[in-house]
């Protein structure tokens, strides 16, 4: 689509995958671009999603208001679930469009372009308030419930089961360079060998450790999936690759980061960058990665000197921190040497 995307008179070009979501963020992205008044459907139209096909059906017939289904649309479940059917109205009265499905000629492309540009430019604009659809059904409200239905927030956290419990026992992942495999080794508690798998793509190894029962524990597998998708990511793209540790460029240094002793105090924290958590949400994450339920934190004591805990889940607040919250820590951050206001301090400044 790049040679179309650089056409005098064209605002955008891209592929329409569905006749569903993929509609609905053609519809929400015509409604923010208001200077858009024609669409040309052209190129190769899936014979199995129909996509062009329900589009200009959608143009043409509209939207059945009680089902949110497509008026004469034949492709895969055309449904518009998630815009306003008042919306869809108005963008059927403002934009004009053809039908040039098959059509992938950049010339014949553009000249069709040009036609429509001169036609959108001389017509008057569209009146406010758009049109009904043509069997008389009025077009103002969104169906029974009169609401377009969202999504519901969830919130991204959780403890994975800490590693002293028996379940599935655990795994190592490696990389065979040579055979550019992952590979995937299943230990009981015990450390005795019990399975192995390599392969290439992470889903299909992680489908086949579920099939077969080697997993059995929910958060083990959620575990297990961004990992081996880490491990198929460094295996793809000649990364190191070091199982709990976040993908890195090779070579790149750690940022060195002073002992709590050495360091100048630091300026209190008073804005935080977007998408960070701020102090409670990273006390809170640090306490869970802790294993501390319903437990408080000092923010200026060091966390070796306020809790007894055990490396491992020293390692698990790392692997907390970093993977759930996003941050990056040094490789050489003593975690138990530092308060809570100096990691975070340290992670966020």
């Amino acid at each position: 689509m790049e040679p179309l995307s650089t056409m005098p008179g064209v605002a955008l070009a891209g592929t329409l995958m569905t006749a569903n979501l993929g509609i609905e963020e053609l519809l929400r992205t015509l409604a923010r671009r208001p200077a858009i008044r024609g669409l040309v459907v052209c190129g190769r139209d899936s014979p199995r999603f129909l996509a062009g096909q329900s589009l200009l059906a959608l143009f043409r017939d509209g939207v059945d208001p009680e089902r949110r289904s497509i008026v004469g649309a034949a492709g895969y479940l055309p449904l518009l679930r998630s815009v306003r059917l008042p919306e869809v109205e108005r963008l059927r009265a403002r934009v004009e469009v053809v039908d040039a499905r098959g059509e992938c000629d950049p010339l014949v492309l553009g000249d069709i372009v040009q036609k429509l540009l001169a036609r959108v430019r001389a017509a008057p604009p569209p009146a406010p308030g758009g049109r009904t659809a043509e069997d008389g059904r009025a077009a103002s409200g969104d169906g029974p419930s009169g609401r377009v239905p969202g999504f519901h927030r969830l919130r991204a956290g959780g403890r994975r089961v800490g590693l002293s419990r028996e379940l599935d026992g655990f795994v190592v992942i490696s990389l065979d360079r040579r055979a550019r495999r992952v590979v995937l080794r299943h230990y009981g508690g015990d450390l005795t060998p019990r399975h192995e798998m390599t392969g290439v793509r992470a889903e299909s190894m992680l489908l086949g450790l579920l099939s077969a029962g080697v997993i059995t524990d929910p958060a083990h597998a959620g575990y297990l999936g961004g990992e081996l998708t880490k491990a198929e990511t460094a295996l793809r793209l000649g990364l190191p690759y070091v199982q709990d540790v976040p993908l890195r460029e090779p070579g790149r240094p750690g940022d060195a980061v002073l002992p709590v002793h050495e360091r100048e105090e630091a300026p209190a924290v008073t804005d935080v960058s977007p998408g960070l958590p701020d102090l409670a949400e990273f006390l809170t994450a640090v306490v869970t990665g802790l294993g501390l339920e319903g437990g408080e934190l000092d923010p200026d004591v060091p966390l070796g000197t306020q809790v007894s805990v055990e490396s491992v889940r020293m390692i698990e607040l790392a692997i907390l921190l970093e993977e759930e919250l996003g941050l990056d820590l040094p490789p050489d951050l003593d975690l138990r040497r530092c308060s809570p206001q100096e990691l975070y301090e340290a992670l966020t400044g």
